[in-house]
């Protein structure tokens, strides 16, 4: 087959979300044999089959446009949300009748939810409660954003020929209850472990581990009150974080500073997603205190590890963390119940132990990228047979 993706990034520009899932997917379908080809953003190029079309997404879709009669030469177009949709727009003007496939990552409508003003509760010594908001103007151009892309997203269901998810949860959001219940979901999936580089054993074991961006929906405002809780119990815990550098995130660096834990966080910024594994592996405990998700790779890259996960009972997260199985899972914002689960592995190593056995298991057995990658090609063949519906579109 001759696939062409488009995806709003890639890595390395990026470090995990959809890139990533694509990423996978890609290198996948070029080593069963099939011509995969990538229409992205960024600058760093390396490989002539992910074409870096315009250098930042506020001149993605135009470039897309641009090249809408390129998708004569594949068979499938792959879209992932509705980034395409004005090159989907300019291939039925001109007619070209490439069948397209759109996944969805997320609802943008639960993604604006995540961006209003937030209370965390239930903070203890440090507070009874704190209100976090990232002020009307902030909030006000979030909220046009997650317009526009639920719109985009919408347009481009309808031109779809088919549209599938990552999670039940992320289907259920876009499409609605008992339509979301019936679309085609294929989970993200992870490849095997690489072998750790050499310098991969050199990091100090850490007890605590975030990795991601910041944002509201992030909820990165929980972890210093995480971890000061945390400290109560295991006066020495120490809380990494990759994905952020402490200039970058200074209300976060602050409020690290106000709790007196300045010297109990290490921010080691930015990294390639090739490099983040071995994070992983020197950690005991992966947080993660979101209030909106997809199906964050990050919990599939950490449970693959053997790294144990506290999450937040919310969007696709249970459908990978089985509560007291593999993970705990806790009610969002509420940062004293992340910091109690976390205090507990950290105080029982055989429970550590039990959860990352079961974490490796629930990843070989359901979120393989071999297993993601066979699912998508039973869902191209199908649409390339005119047999995929387009009763998931909404």
């Amino acid at each position: 087959m001759r696939v062409l993706h488009i995806v709003a990034y890639f890595p390395p520009d990026r470090m995990g979300g959809v890139g990533e899932v694509v990423a996978h997917l890609h290198a996948e379908l070029r080593g069963n044999g099939h011509v995969s080809h990538v229409f992205t953003t960024g600058t760093s190029a390396d490989d002539p089959t992910v074409e870096r079309v315009a250098a930042s997404p506020s001149r993605f879709l135009l470039a897309l446009a641009r090249r809408a009669g390129r998708a004569r030469n594949f068979e499938l177009v792959h879209c992932h949300h509705g980034d395409a949709l004005l090159m989907l727009l300019a291939m039925r003007a001109l007619g070209i009748r490439t069948p397209v496939l759109a996944t969805f990552h997320v609802g943008h409508r639960g993604m604006a939810a995540a961006h209003r003003p937030f209370v965390l509760s239930g903070l203890g010594a440090a507070s009874s409660a704190r209100r976090f908001s990232t002020g009307r103007a902030g909030f006000v151009y979030r909220i046009a954003v997650s317009r526009f892309h639920r719109f985009t997203d919408r347009c481009t269901r309808g031109l779809a020929d088919a549209v599938s998810f990552i999670s039940r949860s992320a289907a259920r959001d876009v499409l609605g209850g008992d339509a979301g219940e019936r679309a085609r979901v294929i989970y993200n999936g992870v490849p095997e472990s690489d072998p750790l580089p050499a310098q991969g054993n050199e990091i100090p074991l850490i007890e605590l581990l975030y990795v991601g961006t910041d944002g509201p929906r992030k909820r990165v405002a929980a972890l210093p009150f995480v971890l000061a809780a945390v400290r109560r119990d295991h006066p020495a815990a120490k809380l990494r974080i990759v994905g952020l550098e402490a200039g970058a995130a200074p209300d976060l660096a602050a409020l690290f500073g106000e709790l007196g834990l300045g010297d109990a966080v290490v921010f080691e910024g930015r990294h390639k997603s090739v490099d983040v594994e071995r994070f992983y592996r020197a950690a005991r405990v992966l947080v993660v205190p979101s209030i909106y998700e997809g199906l964050p790779m990050v919990i599939l890259e950490a449970l693959r590890c053997g790294l144990p996960c506290v999450a937040t009972r919310v969007s696709g997260l249970p459908e990978v963390v089985e509560d007291g199985v593999n993970g705990f899972l806790v009610e969002p914002d509420r940062p004293e119940l992340l910091a109690e689960r976390c205090s507990r592995l950290l105080a029982d190593r055989a429970l550590r132990d039990r959860f990352s056995g079961e974490g490796r298991a629930v990843v070989a057995s359901r979120f393989g990228v071999a297993r993601q990658c066979d699912e998508y090609q039973a869902l191209y063949a199908e649409i390339l047979a005119g047999v995929a519906g387009a009763g998931d579109r909404g």
